[in-house]
């Protein structure tokens, strides 16, 4: 605990995984009401967290309370376009909104990357079935069958292609860039990992890879949005396969208000 001064009130230093341990705990629970209090409060220490931006959105799921959930999907998407969760949230609340032709475009992106998802798969079978319209096996999922797959040659074949023909499309370029990295194509990976936070600076993976294989520019560069974002890695090794994150463990400062919300989340369980 740090010296109170000038009548501030003494912050307390808690380890960041022991907040993460319980928010799990909570949702695997089903009692994700729980994990709000303390969701917010990592917030307000780390305010682009990504891993508590994806916890958020697991309790929105849970919750079913879609319309809370845009700005967070937003927030997740500009650092991971590939979140199946975060497009998942925005199909729902478009389909609790009634706006059916958006909704189905949300269920395709998130489909799109996770096609094995059953209910990414339900919703996106509900909104064609109006349609009349059947579900296939598109050339972004097969990307992201051959990625998770670790077959990167085909992966970056499909990618290389569909960032032709849509260069736009981050999440083509993203899914490219994971799979060139894993694939050891070290110039070609540092190249487009260099390009892709000039354009979106709030990319995690352009980020990660400019750390991994950058030069001491690259890694300077990436040292400041990597430690708001994913200070301890839990992010990139979860999404990215990344095994050599930091492993020292991330430590918050609260109050003692906001730690004892967690000792009493504790010792609920």
């Amino acid at each position: 605990m740090t010296s109170t001064r000038f009548g501030r009130t003494p912050a307390i230093s808690t380890q960041l995984s022991h907040w993460n341990d319980v928010i799990d705990r909570c949702l695997a629970a089903d009692r994700p009401d729980e994990a709000v209090p303390l969701i917010r409060v990592i917030l307000k220490s780390l305010p682009c967290h990504l891993p508590t931006y994806f916890r958020f959105l697991q309790v929105i799921w849970l919750m079913r309370r879609w319309n809370e959930g845009q700005d967070w999907a937003l927030r997740l998407l500009s650092a991971d376009p590939g979140s199946e969760l975060a497009w998942a949230v925005l199909a729902r609340d478009a389909e609790a909104g009634g706006n059916l032709t958006k909704a189905q475009r949300f269920w395709t992106l998130a489909l799109e990357n996770a096609p094995y998802n059953r209910p990414i798969r339900q919703g996106l079978s509900r909104t064609l079935l109006r349609q009349k319209r059947p579900l296939m096996l598109t050339r972004p999922a097969l990307a992201t069958l051959y990625r998770m797959g670790g077959r990167w040659d085909r992966a970056i074949r499909i990618y290389a292609e569909l960032t032709d023909e849509e260069p736009g499309r981050l999440d083509y370029q993203s899914g490219l860039l994971e799979a060139a990295w894993h694939d050891g194509r070290t110039d070609e990976a540092l190249h487009l990992a260099r390009r892709l936070v000039s354009l979106n600076s709030d990319l995690l993976l352009g980020w990660v890879v400019s750390a991994r294989i950058g030069d001491e520019d690259d890694k300077a560069l990436a040292r400041a949005p990597l430690e708001a974002m994913d200070p301890d890695g839990e992010y990139a090794v979860t999404r990215f396969a990344y095994k050599n994150a930091f492993s020292v463990p991330t430590d918050i400062s609260v109050s003692p208000d906001d730690a004892a919300v967690l000792d009493a989340a504790r010792r609920a369980f």
